[in-house]
């Protein structure tokens, strides 16, 4: 299921931790905002099948398959679904649908170019912490061919900068207060950590992620986000010199995936 670019699947975890008092104003301090345009992935690729009624993913971090039939059925592996239902509508088209605790809390479409080299994944996700909806239209370019006989969307697929995303899911705010950072999403989800101390559970996330933050420059953080005691991901955050601008780099541990865009003080 697709997770918006700050929020949950590649979010744009916290803060920093100080060995000296932290100014009144962080240079972090505000809300921000990805810049789609920028995004830059890499790493190892998504890789699904569809083939002969059947619906796998492959390169999930625990990979699932499941009847393309139009009805939900147990997947494992993610925390913010326990079922997802896969609908062929076309030689080109797929429409799936994700459900956590009985309610469905997620739609999105799947539509392959005429040259079958790009996919277009349009959506909403309303899994995070208050529901608040984030509806996004992404764009994946083919890495690999389909197998033989397999329906459009099969094969390996990596993703392409330019998405279009809901303020709800390219937002996040920061606050420090002394030794604290309060990060906060537009969709429920915040956690507050002091800096250099414990990974700390995220308050209102399906997922139960835990947080902790290092420092490793004037402007720039390490972020560690963890899911039953092992590192789901680690992002890198640099703010350069204009104080508007952030780098984000995005290495995710539970799938080999990477991403990096920016983000402006809004």
């Amino acid at each position: 299921m697709m997770k918006a670019l700050f929020v949950m699947a590649a979010p744009f975890a916290a803060f920093l931790c100080a060995a000296t008092p932290v100014a009144a104003q962080s240079v972090f301090d505000g809300t921000w905002k990805v810049d789609t345009s920028t995004a830059q992935f890499g790493g190892k690729p998504m890789i699904r099948t569809l083939k002969a009624g059947k619906y796998s993913c492959v390169s999930c971090p625990e990979p699932w398959t499941i009847a393309a039939d139009g009805a939900f059925h147990p997947i494992k592996g993610d925390p913010y679904t326990d079922d997802v239902s896969v609908t062929v509508i076309d030689p080109m088209t797929v429409k799936f649908s994700y459900r956590k605790a009985g309610k469905v809390n997620g739609d999105e479409v799947w539509t392959v170019s005429s040259d079958k080299n790009v996919v277009t994944q349009k959506g909403e996700d309303s899994s995070s912490g208050n529901g608040t909806p984030v509806t996004y239209e992404t764009q994946q370019t083919r890495v690999a061919a389909a197998p033989a006989g397999a329906h459009a969307i099969s094969g390996s697929w990596r993703g392409k900068s330019g998405a279009t995303v809901s303020d709800s899911g390219t937002m996040v705010t920061f606050r420090t207060e002394g030794d604290n950072l309060t990060m906060t999403y537009p969709t429920g989800e915040s956690v507050t950590a002091r800096f250099g101390g414990p990974a700390v559970t995220m308050a209102n996330d399906p997922g139960n992620t835990m947080v902790k933050f290092v420092r490793t420059g004037p402007s720039s953080f390490v972020s560690t986000m963890m899911r039953e005691g092992k590192v789901a991901s680690v992002t890198t955050v640099t703010v350069r010199p204009d104080g508007r601008t952030l780098d984000y780099s995005n290495d995710n541990k539970r799938n080999g995936s990477t991403a990096k865009f920016t983000a402006t003080k809004q």
